[in-house]
């Protein structure tokens, strides 16, 4: 069994040269990024020595997302995919290499670093959803849900790897070779991609673009997206859950120092544990590639919701890592058969649009709950928030049991036609 597990993996890479390519780039770039991040929050915060210009570093990464995403994913369904993704590839390279310079010739100032931020997040978000939308044409739909894990399991790896990379590097030599290996790893994808022979879809003259704007064309992304009711669940369900994720990324420091009175060293242990168990999530998921994905995603959620409700009462740091590490394993058993069962039901002309939507349905909840999660834990403390978030996890898993279109999605659903869903 465990042979013919990681034999999706085998073949997966081994067999099918398109994506191995796709997937050796992504790596690179991934390991660049990490190492990247830590360049960045170590540069800013021994600039300014205060945390809350880091914050803001990360909200201007925010905000294209909410800005044009959409727009991205009406010109992914639009343009040719991999060289959409190139030039993503080539604008990343470049930003990075120019802080790089300025950093070196020491022409830098803060506000440099805020454009070169939301430069970088409008090209990784163009990225990421013109991959998106290409990924179900490299690789066989059987072998969909397996191929995403691989790209998380690597994202995984590489966060842990380019970490400690990262701060190797910083230490040694500075921040700026630290970029300046992050814009390498850019053009490192850039090749890998030029590899792959792209084979654009034949689109049904009914969903031709040419007469349309990008207005319209996201009007039907949005139209065709609230038609499919499973989707739609999908959606409230999923910022449901992000808002009850809330704690895991707000509280963790005030729940190690205040409610389990350790140090920081325990906050890395803790922060490892969850990331551990994305790591292992990952990794199950791909080797079992089930087809009811519907089943799977609401346990995910039931999931979550006990490891959240382990945090809140555990005694001691080992159950609290315990709890972590379930949370970390669960929202791989949630995040990746949604991600994939979207990618199976939307036609292929469509992909883009329905992407970059859902995305952004599922994030604008973010900024309102980190605020509300805050204040929140300054009233109740942090065990009783993480005890509010599991509960709502708990709810979550009841609204998908109760929806038999959730409970019953299968990837075995042939994707419908984009001429009949518009």
């Amino acid at each position: 069994m465990k042979k013919k597990a990681f034999g999706h993996y085998r073949s997966l890479l081994v067999e099918n040269s398109r994506f191995r390519n796709l997937w050796l780039g992504q790596t690179v770039s991934y390991t660049g990024n990490s190492i990247y991040d830590i360049a960045l929050m170590w540069f800013v915060f021994e600039q300014t020595g205060s945390s809350v210009q880091v914050a803001l570093i990360l909200v201007a990464g925010f905000l294209p997302e909410v800005l044009v995403g959409m727009f991205f994913g009406a010109l992914a369904d639009r343009w040719n995919r991999k060289r959409l993704m190139q030039v993503a590839d080539l604008v990343q390279a470049g930003v990075l290499g120019l802080l790089a310079l300025s950093f070196y010739f020491d022409t830098f100032h803060m506000w440099q670093l805020y454009a070169v931020t939301i430069l970088l997040s409008l090209a990784s978000l163009l990225f990421s959803i013109a991959n998106g939308a290409w990924l179900p044409e490299l690789v066989a739909k059987e072998q969909l849900l397996t191929a995403n894990s691989l790209f998380s399991t690597s994202r995984q790896i590489t966060r842990l790897v380019g970490s400690a990379l990262g701060g190797i590097l910083v230490a040694m030599v500075g921040a700026t070779t630290a970029i300046a290996f992050d814009a390498v790893t850019f053009l490192v994808s850039f090749a890998f991609l030029q590899m792959i022979s792209y084979q654009p879809v034949v689109r049904n003259e009914s969903s031709s673009h040419a007469e349309k704007s990008l207005v319209q064309d996201i009007g039907e992304g949005i139209r065709w997206l609230l038609g499919q009711r499973v989707l739609v669940m999908l959606v409230l369900i999923g910022t449901l859950s992000n808002v009850a994720l809330g704690p895991t990324n707000v509280l963790p420091a005030m729940y190690i120092k205040t409610d389990l009175q350790a140090d920081a060293y325990a906050l890395g242990i803790f922060d490892a544990a969850i990331g551990l168990g994305l790591l292992v999530g990952g990794i199950v998921m791909g080797m079992l590639s089930p087809k009811k994905v519907g089943l799977w995603f609401v346990a995910g959620l039931g999931l979550e919701g006990g490891g959240m409700l382990v945090v809140s009462v555990a005694p001691s740091l080992e159950v609290a890592c315990v709890g972590n590490f379930l949370l970390g394993f669960a929202v791989m058993m949630a995040a990746l058969p949604m991600g994939t069962l979207l990618q199976v039901l939307t036609p292929s002309g469509m992909r883009g649009r329905v992407n970059s939507i859902m995305s952004l349905g599922l994030n604008l909840s973010i900024p309102i709950t980190y605020g509300g999660v805050g204040m929140l834990a300054g009233e109740l403390g942090s065990r009783v928030s993480y005890a509010l978030g599991g509960g709502l996890l708990v709810a979550c898993l009841v609204i998908g049991l109760a929806s038999s279109q959730v409970r019953q999605s299968d990837l075995s659903v042939p994707a419908p036609s984009q001429a009949h869903s518009a």
